[in-house]
């Protein structure tokens, strides 16, 4: 009863505020803007709302069950990851893309052909029909299965939480559970384009900012 009551008083509390703050910041723009009688109106409505007992009753219950769901990170172990940390000649950057290509998608918001606004996960690069493809780390493969979006896929994990994808394949010369080198031939491409994607964790990363300069 007394977590319950604590919780219903901080919440009554930051309602409160939040009144307050909105209030004040209108009293401030309606003597500014406002003169005369109209600017006595706007500081008599806010003197009003200022001085007024609102009742927020009756919502406690529902602001604090939904509070419930909120996670604790640090009581689940959650801490924050550390940048991309692998094993090459200069940590955190890769050696190189996995294929020869001219890149013609990037990552991040894009506009498609009818100007909807979209987020691409990763790049696309235009390549010769067969070109090999190569892994850029040394790691181990996780998955190679056939997506709806960009054909048959490939992905690796690598050291320190990465990893990669590698989509529109149209062999794939590795298989789940193998161990491969950097710059091992992992498949070649399908058509004139291939798909790449990295992550660092639980994050999309713009592959083409980690390469090494």
């Amino acid at each position: 009863m007394r977590r319950n009551s604590i919780v219903a008083s901080r919440i009554r509390g930051f309602y409160r505020r939040l009144v307050v703050a909105l209030l004040i910041f209108g009293m401030i723009f309606g003597i500014s803007i406002f003169g005369g009688a109209p600017g006595q109106a706007v500081r008599n409505g806010v003197n009003y709302l200022l001085t007024k007992n609102y009742d927020f009753s009756g919502r406690e219950r529902s602001i604090e069950k939904a509070l419930k769901w909120v996670p604790d990170l640090s009581r689940l172990g959650i801490k924050p990851k550390r940048d991309l940390d692998v094993e090459v000649s200069t940590p955190g950057k890769l050696p190189d893309l996995p294929v020869s290509g001219r890149l013609v998608r990037g990552f991040g918001w894009q506009r498609d052909a009818s100007n909807w606004l979209y987020f691409h996960e990763g790049i696309e690069l235009a390549v010769t029909k067969g070109t090999i493809v190569r892994a850029v780390l040394p790691g181990k493969v996780v998955r190679v299965e056939t997506d709806k979006r960009i054909g048959k896929v490939l992905v690796i994990e690598h050291d320190h939480d990465c990893a990669t994808l590698y989509g529109r394949l149209g062999e794939a010369g590795v298989k789940t559970g193998q161990e491969v080198v950097q710059g091992q031939v992992i498949g070649t491409t399908e058509d004139t384009l291939f798909y790449f994607q990295l992550r660092d964790g639980d994050k999309l990363v713009d592959p083409t900012s980690r390469l090494q300069q």
